[in-house]
């Protein structure tokens, strides 16, 4: 469909911004219709979900659709630019030749998908909307159905709006309704200083936009798909203790690694025996309610939490609980859930009653009750098996293993059993300390002591709670080991902040009311996640200590940035057949013009019965409509079908799904829209292996015309200034 019929067609359309259903937009069949290439489905898009602005941007038409989220109420829009490549200031596209896809024949129109920064989304698009790398979304696709990923962001930081993931589904399906062909993407996505291609490549196996199906496409610094595979396999396979071995020579590193490796190793209900997994472990246990991580027992059974690890769990609220369970994949709504634990809660507590305080009933016991008044096993399996230790008013319910029957038991107390031990989650993870834990934990008690009875008065200085301490405790570095790891310690209903005080600049402790246990179970169970994974990144994953192959892996994944997905071409209905319809240039076109690699060709949809001579007319449409370069181009032959009659029936000549060869003439050489890498193609052959433009900065010989990488010539990537006369190091030895 041709700009100004899409144009046409949306003009004539009630300007109407209802908008659709963020969470169901383009899922399936909720638009129907699409059944064409790319070229044709946009159009279709625009004249049926899409409502034209009445302004243009650098003077190509915007498109905008409104869409809702249910699960935040959040209202946003979704523009389509459509940008006339002959009209453009910049018409060549540099994401192609980075992508490896410079040698495309420049396509007639690009469109440009994008959702704004949420603060800009009741304003018009500004003059630069093209260029910022801001947006939530910014998609860009050729009207040949290649195209690429420019950016994707999260909305802010607020947990109660979308998240990168969101729109990045939205990004997936649109792509796939619209039946593009390949989209590329440079992944340059940062956390907290984490290259995330590198973490995630360690942690899985791939990339953080591996789960929607994106694999290597081109690597920096003469990075290859094998060498990159090779590196992630080499990283993911290093052993825990292989890496606690490696550090021991540094002492004060390799007792934080043994920490944080040890930490998570308890928290795992399964062994945790390489970087791999550990990560995994890390990453599932911040994103994820806890329980998800699972153990197997003998019976083949998946539960949910070690009993050993239990008893030193604090609980849960229910209603967190609850929560966590409807969030995870789970079929039964938030509301029968409560109404299974109540009942388990009733049964628990009816059976204290008549047994004794001590009691325990048995999971197979617990769930025969249970059946009595909840018809669905499947869903009071799924309560027990989430069960580990949550909180209901002033009792808690646990689940442990019997040592003796090796049966699983539940038991119900009062929270007031608990009140006043204390737990302190450095006693756990410090398995370096020169003190016995049990003098760590009586100097630890005292410490406390001090600190309640100084409760009333506000914090207390690191100094103050020093001198006091002193008194009785004579090893002041035994004093000040516990000073240094009190932080965020539990008591009762209070927790233990170690803080500096903005005024006097003084560490200080207090006690704080613990609100709810949710909190509880932030600190004592989430910790410091971030700061663990950064740290285990940074110390082993960039710094490993005399190992060159781990140091170059990490080179060869951070090297690899640029990222590719692949949609194949869906069976059709069975009255239609899906064509891929590739130009051969003449031989002396090839010879003299036409150097560079072929350029994909074209994807048509036709019934089976139409003839060869109508394809002809159907194929030449369709290039004439795509490539700046076909303008004039007339189709004198489908493939090897020259000598066979324009009235044959195209069923009785082709194949279902069949890439034919397209010869014919009038191929505008004279055109400057050749190439999407430009009209001038870089001679690169450094010493790294790179052959082509990979987007790192580059020096020009100026004797052999030949490109190489400034940080493979030794100038630094910091080291602003390039040389005015530079000379290889062939031509300086020539």
């Amino acid at each position: 469909m041709a700009s100004s019929t899409i144009i046409e067609a949306c003009n004539s359309r009630k300007r109407n911004r209802k908008p659709f259903i963020f969470e169901t937009f383009a899922i399936g069949d909720s638009i129907d219709g699409f059944s064409g290439p790319f070229r044709d489905n946009i159009g279709m898009f625009l004249q049926d979900f899409a409502t034209i602005e009445d302004y243009t941007l650098c003077g190509f038409p915007i498109w905008s659709t409104w869409l809702i989220s249910n699960s935040t109420g959040s209202v946003f829009p979704l523009y389509t630019i459509e940008e006339t490549t002959q009209l453009s200031l910049h018409p060549f596209c540099d994401h192609c030749k980075l992508s490896g896809w410079g040698h495309h024949y420049v396509s007639k129109r690009r469109y440009h998908l994008l959702i704004p920064a949420n603060e800009n989304w009741e304003k018009p698009l500004g003059s630069d909307s093209l260029e910022i790398g801001t947006h939530v979304l910014h998609g860009l696709i050729h009207c040949n159905g290649y195209g690429h990923l420019l950016s994707i962001n999260g909305v802010n930081e607020d947990s109660n709006l979308l998240s990168g993931s969101d729109f990045m589904d939205l990004w997936d399906r649109l792509c796939t309704i619209f039946k593009t062909r390949k989209i590329s993407l440079n992944d340059v996505s940062k956390k907290g200083g984490v290259h995330l291609r590198l973490l995630h490549g360690v942690a899985y196996g791939q990339s953080w936009f591996g789960k929607w199906g994106y694999r290597f496409c081109r690597g920096s610094y003469g990075a290859t798909e094998k060498k990159y595979e090779t590196a992630v396999q080499f990283l993911s396979s290093l052993g825990l203790d292989k890496i606690l071995n490696d550090f021991r020579k540094d002492f004060t590193e390799r007792r934080k690694i043994k920490q944080i490796i040890g930490t998570y190793r308890e928290l795992s209900e399964v062994p945790l025996i390489t970087i791999s997994e550990l990560l995994q472990f890390m990453l599932a246990f911040k994103f994820k309610a806890p329980f998800h991580s699972k153990m197997k027992l003998a019976n083949g059974d998946d539960y949910l939490c070690d009993p050993d690890i239990e008893e030193k769990n604090r609980p849960i609220s229910m209603e967190t609980f609850v929560n966590m369970m409807a969030n995870s994949d789970c079929r039964w709504p938030a509301r029968r859930l409560e109404f299974v634990v109540i009942v388990i809660v009733n049964f628990l507590k009816e059976n204290q009653a008549n047994v004794g305080r001590n009691c325990r009933m048995t999971r197979q016991d617990l769930r025969n009750e249970a059946r009595k008044f909840i018809g669905d096993t499947g869903l009071i399996d799924f309560v027990l098996k989430s069960i580990r230790c949550f909180a209901l008013g002033s009792q808690i319910v646990r689940r442990s293993i019997n040592p003796t029957t090796k049966l699983l038991e539940f038991t119900i107390h009062e929270f007031a059993k608990e009140e006043e031990s204390i737990r302190f989650p450095f006693l756990d993870m410090d398995s370096d300390c020169r003190w016995t834990e049990r003098t760590v934990k009586q100097a630890t008690e005292f410490i406390v002591k001090i600190l309640r009875a100084h409760n009333g008065d506000g914090a207390m200085s690191r100094q103050d709670l020093r001198d006091k301490a002193r008194t009785t405790i004579r090893d002041t570095g035994l004093i000040d080991y516990v000073l240094k790891s009190i932080n965020k310690s539990i008591m009762g209903n209070k927790i233990i902040f170690r803080s500096k005080n903005p005024s006097t600049k003084r560490i200080e402790f207090a006690f704080e009311d613990i609100v709810d246990t949710n909190r509880v179970e932030n600190i004592e169970l989430h910790m410091n996640i971030d700061q663990d994974l950064v740290y285990l990144y940074e110390t082993v994953l960039l710094s490993y200590p005399g190992s060159d192959s781990v140091s170059l892996a990490t080179g060869v994944v951070l090297d690899s940035k640029r990222f590719v997905k692949e949609w194949k071409l869906e069976d059709q209905e069975h009255q239609i057949m899906a064509l891929t319809c590739k130009v051969l240039p003449s031989f002396d076109e090839l010879e003299s013009e036409l150097t560079r690699p072929l350029s994909p060709g074209v994807v048509v949809f036709v019934p089976p019965w139409i003839t060869i001579g109508e394809l002809k007319g159907v194929t030449q449409f369709a290039l004439r409509d795509t490539y700046c370069i076909m303008q004039n181009f007339v189709v004198t032959q489908i493939g090897g079908l020259r000598g066979i009659e324009d009235e044959r029936l195209l069923s009785c000549a082709v194949g279902r799904d069949a890439h034919i060869w397209v010869r014919g003439c009038g191929l505008d050489l004279d055109t400057e829209l050749r190439y999407e890498g430009g009209p001038i193609k870089l001679k690169v052959d450094c010493i790294c292996g790179a052959t082509d433009d990979d987007g790192e900065r580059m020096v020009n010989c100026d004797a052999c015309q030949v490109w190489f990488h400034t940080m493979c010539t030794g100038i630094d990537d910091h080291e602003e200034v390039i040389p005015e006369f530079f000379l290889c190091e062939s031509c300086r030895n020539f």
